[in-house]
């Protein structure tokens, strides 16, 4: 079984080509990055260079394919997210989705895994983790997915195998969890929280997320959706207590207003970060999955010693 990836070399992206090459997959790799492309190839992965806005030799490659993996999305990480920079956002996200879908070959195709994300679900409140029949009004980056996740339907009834994945909060070494978390407390300085909140979030260790878009290619049925969350929601206040264990350092906190988070991060970000992703793998374990890391509990302590380890590494090069 060979796999198409866009979005590769993303945070998420990355570990599943790792995970993918691991299991012994040949892998295939649509990246815009030339060097990255050569990193990848490295490590066996066969790499275009290429873009889905733009025509490619990518095209061919897609329609031969059998499995894909969609994760590519525009860029948006570590820069405020205002109205506009959503807007275009959205705009990118769709564009890329259909382009994506527009060169399947639905007679060859298998099985595409479309990641999403439970922002699209909407705020799940404090009782009971949703699943994935649930829906409210999407919030943060909800609103400016689902345009493309509302599309779906149309190409699963031309008879597009698609799977779709909803994860929570994907934590790992990289991105979002050591930069919020785990650089401030090393430095000895407070992690930062909104005043009058402390959310729900349902995470996901990286490893497991990779690990399991790779099950549901297998066991995912078409045109069903899969919530990918460990087993334990968790308050977010409580993710500052866990790495200041995990990294044996004194816990520090400091909390600003709402309205200081939407003028430094804009109002997306800001409506993510105070929204309960509270939701339930139930349908994804009933399936045949295992995790590695049920819980942030059991999996904080791996991530903590792979970012010192990456640290040490940079450090001494």
């Amino acid at each position: 079984m060979s796999i198409f990836i866009t979005g590769g070399t993303g945070y998420i992206g990355s570990r599943t080509v790792d995970v993918a090459l691991q299991q012994g997959y040949p892998v295939t790799v649509l990246t815009r990055d030339a060097k990255k492309a050569d990193e990848l190839q490295r490590k066996g992965a066969k790499t275009l260079v290429g873009d889905l806005l733009e025509e490619g030799d990518w095209q061919k490659e897609l329609a031969d394919a059998e499995y894909v993996i969609h994760l590519a999305a525009p860029p948006t990480w570590g820069k405020k997210v205002t109205t506009k920079v959503a807007q275009n956002y959205q705009k990118g996200h769709y564009d890329m989705t259909v382009r994506l879908l527009d060169n399947i070959n639905a007679e060859r195709l298998k099985k595409l895994i479309y990641i999403a994300g439970t922002s699209y679900l909407g705020d799940a409140g404090e009782g009971d983790p949703a699943i994935e029949t649930f829906r409210s009004q999407p919030k943060g980056w909800g609103p400016y997915i689902s345009p493309s996740v509302d599309i779906l339907p149309r190409y699963v009834n031309k008879g597009v195998p698609i799977v779709t994945a909803f994860p929570g909060q994907v934590y790992g070494a990289d991105s979002w969890f050591p930069q919020l978390f785990l650089e401030p407390l090393a430095k000895n300085k407070p992690v930062i929280g909104l005043k009058g909140h402390n959310p729900l979030f349902s995470p996901i260790h990286v490893q497991d997320c990779a690990r399991a878009f790779l099950f549901l290619l297998e066991a995912g049925q078409p045109g069903e959706s899969y919530i990918l969350v460990d087993d334990k929601p968790i308050r977010s206040g409580d993710i500052t207590t866990l790495s200041a264990e995990a990294l044996k350092v004194r816990e520090k906190k400091r909390y600003v207003p709402t309205w200081l988070c939407r003028l430094l991060l804009g109002p997306v970000l800001t409506e993510y970060a105070t929204s309960h992703t509270n939701f339930s793998n139930e349908k994804l374990k009933k399936a045949g999955f295992s995790y590695q890391f049920p819980t942030i509990q059991s999996g904080i302590t791996d991530v903590v010693a792979e970012w010192n380890s990456r640290a040490k590494s940079s450090g001494s090069s």
